[in-house]
């Protein structure tokens, strides 16, 4: 049975396929897809670590204060000030990335960011230059960073070809809208794809089809592999509107 979602066929056959897809990869993982307290939702099938448990639980902890006291966004903003300098090169100082095939971080959930430097930092998430950088870090640091970022606003794209937006919609609506909501934002550890970069969403999904070892999530893999060419540029391109 081919996994391969047709716009071509009914909504059902559609449907079906993508579900048959999910069905089979949590068959032989063994995932469970309802997570634990504190687990984001983009771990399934990927242990975490004690330290990845503890840092979330730090930035709960972190973000209630910041919601009920000036004192600790001001140590936020100071402190991301003081210590993007170099993240700014790429990811721009206002969280809206500058160069090509890098991620917007504005806005981005913050569980989902602390989660991904962890990985940058350990080695699970393979990037020579953000392995460097996230190590630098420590574990107070990186959860301020995650929330620094958090309350940017990302820059959404303007629709450039409505027939591949339409497209992109039918395809996100199938394949993503249960984990990354359907506004695109994300919740509870899932990552924020509203107002990412195209050509970013575009790269990871590749990268998730292509197994190539840089992203480690058996879960996305399954869904970019049900995609083609077309359809992951129309998604990508779809994503890149959402506010």
């Amino acid at each position: 049975m081919s996994n391969k979602i047709i716009f071509s066929n009914s909504g059902s056959h559609r449907i079906f396929n993508c579900v048959a897809s999910i069905l089979f990869l949590c068959g032989s993982l063994n995932i469970n897809a309802q997570p634990i307290a504190l687990q984001a939702p983009s771990d399934k099938g990927v242990k975490l670590e004690e330290k990845d448990l503890a840092a979330r639980k730090q930035l709960t902890t972190i973000l209630n204060k910041a919601q009920k006291s000036s004192e600790t966004q001001d140590k936020i903003i100071q402190f991301g000030q003081e210590r993007t300098i170099l993240c700014n090169v790429c990811h721009g100082e206002d969280g809206n990335a500058r160069r090509a095939g890098v991620p917007n971080l504005a806005g981005q959930n913050p569980v989902y960011l602390l989660d991904q430097i962890h990985r940058f930092s350990d080695g699970r998430r393979y990037d020579r230059t953000m392995a460097s950088l996230a190590s630098t870090f420590n574990e107070e640091e990186k959860v301020m960073l995650a929330l620094y970022y958090s309350k940017m606003k990302a820059r959404p794209n303007k629709i450039q070809d409505p027939e591949q937006w339409d497209a992109g919609k039918k395809v996100y609506d199938i394949a993503c809208a249960q984990c990354h909501g359907e506004n695109g934002r994300g919740e509870k550890g899932y990552a924020r794809l509203a107002s990412q970069k195209a050509d970013y969403v575009l790269k990871m999904l590749n990268e998730y089809q292509s197994y190539t070892g840089r992203r480690a999530n058996p879960w996305m893999s399954a869904v970019a592999s049900s995609l083609n060419k077309e359809e992951i540029a129309a998604v990508a391109a779809y994503v890149s509107t959402l506010k």
